[in-house]
């Protein structure tokens, strides 16, 4: 069975080529490891004179023994945390709020399970030094926007087609500007839902897919069932992001396509219910879907 589901497999991804070809100066292995015995300070100094640490401490209440800490070129802290691991993000030194200068990304893992939980402060350092936000995991895009920082992430959604193991993802795009981190997913739509899109967002995959042919056999309940299973959860993650994109019409025409008449108002209504969970009134426009 295919698996192409898009995921974050680790916080913050260039695109292949970006990190050697675009960042000002590489970052290196600044990171600090509660399974590692040999964490050793290490600091990294911005282009601005900040500077980045990442260290070993004494562990706290929670066993959270990795520290970060972020200072300005005279020395005051600016941002400082820990957690079970803590690293600086290979986007330091680049402008992520898209004021021109550049911004300091950390990341501390506030879990310390096998996939952690990490959150992603970022740090400007203009007008003044200051704690920007934090980030959930995210994919800092800096190709599709010459010149602007996209920040991507993946919205889950689990178990939609009736297994546990298959995911469903909706690619949402946010990026700085003057008043504030927006929301701009819909601008890029009409390249993500026609698979032009490249890196974060790309639909391709589950687009090929969606044959007429595939589609057909998945209607009619024809064909292996492996296949069957990869059309729905492919047309799933489809139409979860032509929802999100609001495309209504669409969404429902593929429903229509590729579920039998009588499991058609059942994945109907897991997806609005899963919609309704994480976006309640983008939900409301699916009033008439049930």
């Amino acid at each position: 069975m295919k698996r192409w589901v898009r995921t974050l497999s680790c916080v913050v991804l260039l695109f292949p080529g970006v990190a050697s070809s675009q960042a000002q100066t590489p970052i290196p292995d600044l990171v600090c490891r509660k399974s590692a015995s040999n964490n050793q300070t290490v600091t990294h100094t911005l282009s601005n004179g900040a500077t980045i640490t990442v260290r070993a401490v004494s562990p706290n209440e929670l066993q959270q023994a990795c520290e970060v800490s972020v200072r300005d070129r005279s020395g005051r802290t600016i941002f400082e945390d820990r957690g079970f691991n803590t690293k600086v993000d290979p986007a330091t030194g680049r402008d992520i709020d898209n004021d021109g200068q550049p911004d300091a990304v950390v990341a501390v893992d506030t879990a310390g399970t096998p996939q952690g939980s990490w959150e992603f402060p970022v740090i400007s350092f203009a007008p003044k030094p200051h704690l920007v936000l934090k980030l959930p995991p995210a994919i800092f895009d800096f190709q599709t926007k010459p010149g602007k920082t996209l920040i991507w992430t993946l919205a889950n959604f689990e178990g939609l087609t009736g297994s546990a193991s298959d995911v469903s993802t909706v690619a949402t795009v946010r990026e700085f500007r003057p008043n504030g981190l927006i929301d701009v997913t819909r601008e890029y739509c009409k390249a993500i839902l026609a698979g032009e899109h490249q890196g974060p967002g790309n639909l391709r995959a589950p687009l090929a897919t969606l044959t007429r042919q595939a589609k057909q056999d998945s209607r009619t309940d024809a064909g292996r069932t492996e296949h069957r299973e990869d059309t729905r959860l492919a047309a799933t993650t489809v139409v979860l992001q032509q929802i999100y994109c609001e495309q209504f019409s669409d969404a429902a025409r593929l429903v229509l396509e590729v579920w039998p008449a009588t499991e058609q108002s059942r994945i109907r209504r897991h997806i609005v219910d899963a919609v309704a969970e994480r976006w309640p009134e983008l939900a409301k426009q699916l009033a008439s879907w049930n």
